[in-house]
């Protein structure tokens, strides 16, 4: 008997989580997916990819800059990493934190960045703070704050 309504509650789990999971609405892994979202901004970075990066945020990003106010939108962090790309830079990200909502529907990645741009001689760490939301097969950084630490 107890077989029998462990096989019917996991047939309800799957019936009802499966269709969810391809709809994308839950993450099957969110900690590995966003593990691999921080890899893919390195990698994009390396590969002086400035498309890529910005492929990881969404379009109405809040993006929060050091001595600057909050904006909406992909126009600053364009600049940013165009820069970067195009002066040959070396930014890498590593995540110190990561909290993932109980319900996957939120996660905040928390990290240090070491930025090297030497055709401009800056040599640089800061911290980055990102929100993330599930978009459909993955995640997108919907604000990204960081600040540069003093020497």
């Amino acid at each position: 008997m107890k077989l029998g309504k462990s096989l019917m509650s996991l047939a309800v789990v799957t019936a009802v989580a499966g269709p969810l999971l391809a709809a994308g609405d839950i993450r099957a892994d969110p900690v590995a997916e966003l593990e691999n979202l921080n890899d893919r901004f390195n990698e994009a970075v390396a590969n002086r990819d400035a498309d890529a990066i910005l492929s990881l945020y969404a379009e109405d990003t809040i993006w929060i800059e050091q001595g600057k106010p909050a904006i909406k939108g992909l126009e600053e962090p364009r600049k940013l990493f165009e820069f970067v790309t195009s002066n040959k830079g070396e930014v890498t990200h590593s995540v110190d934190t990561l909290l993932v909502s109980d319900d996957g529907t939120l996660a905040v990645m928390i990290g240090s960045v070491n930025a090297r741009v030497e055709s401009v001689g800056m040599d640089a760490t800061g911290t980055y703070l990102y929100v993330l939301k599930p978009s459909g097969g993955g995640w997108k950084v919907v604000t990204d704050m960081w600040h540069q630490h003093t020497e």
